[in-house]
């Protein structure tokens, strides 16, 4: 199809598209300089997912327009080992989920055991993120995924080491001013 001939729902599709993977350029290349999180393991339109335990248990990053404006970090789970590494998960709960409330801030919801997906349960913080996405917007996005997924990944991957999931040493902060 010739491109001055496109339809505006067509061309805008292909801004949104260009948008959205330089939106996850960034944010990979700033988890790669900060050294967060493990190294990607996968993802398509609108997320990126990091593997703790493969095809059971993984921290999606997660940006959507709908149902409403929102950014997302989710420990997703599935099949018999993703159940027994959420029942572990779950066991530490009352240690670690007041550490994740307080990380992932006010307005964000913290989820526990929710799910949209069948066959998956998972952790959710979820924050709206309201329009316009800018450059401003977009850098606090990529931020507040980061120090999410990181405590996200620093708590729950943790588990599989039987550290239990929270050492008192803290979790990292992408807005600490020292």
């Amino acid at each position: 199809m010739n491109r001055l001939n496109a339809s505006p729902r067509i061309i805008s599709r292909s801004k949104d598209l260009a948008r959205d993977r330089a939106f996850w350029a960034n944010l990979l290349d700033l988890r790669t300089r900060l050294n967060l999180l493990a190294p990607h393991t996968g993802g398509g339109y609108a997320n990126r997912r990091f593997a703790i335990i493969r095809n059971a248990a993984w921290i999606t990053l997660y940006r959507a327009v709908s149902p409403y404006p929102q950014i997302g970090v989710f420990l997703r789970c599935t099949g018999l080992a993703g159940e027994a590494f959420f029942m572990i998960a779950d066991t530490a709960r009352q240690r670690i989920q007041p550490h994740l409330q307080a990380l992932v801030g006010p307005g964000a919801l913290l989820e526990w055991g929710a799910t949209h997906h069948p066959g998956m349960t998972d952790i959710a913080a979820v924050v709206e993120a309201p329009f316009p996405w800018n450059a401003a917007a977009t850098s606090l996005h990529i931020h507040w995924l980061l120090q999410v997924g990181s405590a996200f990944w620093m708590v729950f991957g943790s588990l599989t080491n039987g550290s239990q999931g929270l050492k008192e040493t803290g979790s990292p902060n992408l807005y600490r001013s020292e």
